[in-house]
């Protein structure tokens, strides 16, 4: 792999991670960034057209990525990548009258009102170009560096997009089955979408998928799940409508991961853990939140239900969690800005890591 050194044996921790054993030490993903961060920022565009090659043109996307891993130090089981990204939840827009712009992301406004209404279009300009996207990157990857998955997570978080929040959780209340069937064409959406993506980048993803953002990697299909939406309701209706969701893609993922944004998420930790084929979850700092030092029993607790622990961290976050938490099963992702400090953090966390 160009840009990184030594990949093989961060593939053997990242396969030990998935199971949460160890081969010599937790893992870890530390990038120095040197002035590679300047390269990968959206600077303020003037027009549509230029937003919409910014993230849609395969040229200026991989010319723009390059860059980037030209000056990036890959610490850790960090790896240089080009992500498939079109926003959060995008597979919103396959469907028929999505209205959205791009911008800082893929922007789509709220323009459903019935969700039996909802109807895939196998033409939409975003699936295509995401599919588009995905064969540009291996052709011109060639195993210079990963291709991860987009973040098509969420199907409640989708549908929000389409219907806004209010509509969506009046619609809850008073067309459950309605939501339900919605959700259902979200679905298979995504399944579509996702197996198709893979098909086209696990040649050049040393067969398998990752979540570039995360530097997380699998030997198999790997993707982020979320409900975002499920710190506006009550743990019954996360049980009525965000759990089959989980289940069944944690069944259709060989690798799944679920992303935990909030502590108001905690309400619903029981249920998630509850799913069995659930292989991870990735705990977010929010803004405004304690840090993540503040909450080591609930850390424990995902650790002790056998699920593997992606956290995106700060430098001096390291020693108190790997002092406290399983070095089995554990990642943190941090960044810094010079090779040097990567290397020291690999090293730290070396000597920190324990049964």
């Amino acid at each position: 792999m160009r840009y990184k050194e030594n990949w093989e044996a961060c593939e053997k921790r990242l396969a030990a991670f998935w199971n949460q054993e160890l081969v010599d030490r937790s893992c870890v993903s530390v990038m120095g960034l040197g002035n590679a961060a300047p390269l990968g920022t959206l600077k303020k565009l003037g027009t549509p057209e230029e937003c919409l090659r910014y993230w849609t043109d395969p040229d200026v996307v991989i010319a723009r990525n390059r860059a980037r891993m030209e000056h990036t130090y890959y610490g850790g089981e960090s790896y240089p990548g080009i992500a498939m990204y079109m926003g959060v939840s995008a597979h919103s827009a396959f469907f028929k009258n999505a209205k959205y712009t791009f911008g800082d992301t893929l922007w789509i406004y709220p323009t459903l009102e019935d969700p039996a209404e909802l109807e895939f279009d196998e033409q939409s300009f975003i699936y295509h170009k995401t599919i588009e996207l995905a064969k540009a990157f291996a052709e011109d990857s060639r195993g210079d560096y990963m291709i991860g998955m987009p973040d098509l997570s969420g199907n409640l978080d989708a549908l929000q997009n389409l219907m806004g929040p209010e509509n969506l959780l009046i619609s809850m209340i008073e067309d459950p089955e309605g939501v339900k069937d919605a959700l259902n064409k979200l679905e298979y959406a995504y399944e579509r979408i996702m197996s198709e993506l893979y098909a086209i980048v696990k040649g050049v993803n040393r067969g398998g998928s990752c979540v570039g953002w995360l530097s997380t990697w699998a030997p198999g299909l790997h993707a982020l799940m979320q409900c975002d939406l499920s710190v506006m309701i009550s743990n019954p209706m996360f049980k009525e409508f965000a759990l089959p969701e989980l289940q069944t893609e944690s069944r259709f993922l060989d690798y799944s991961m679920y992303h935990l944004d909030g502590f108001e998420q905690t309400r619903h930790l029981d249920d998630i853990l509850s799913v069995r084929e659930l292989r991870a979850i990735q705990w977010t700092q929010v803004a405004g939140q304690p840090p993540c030092t503040e909450y080591l029993p609930y850390l424990k607790r995902i650790q002790a239900a056998g699920k593997s622990l992606v956290i995106v961290v700060t430098p001096e976050q390291i020693e108190p969690l790997m002092e406290n938490l399983s070095s089995k099963g554990l990642f943190l992702v941090t960044t810094v800005q010079t090779k040097e400090e990567a290397q020291f953090i690999e090293k730290q966390v070396t000597k920190l890591t324990h049964e």
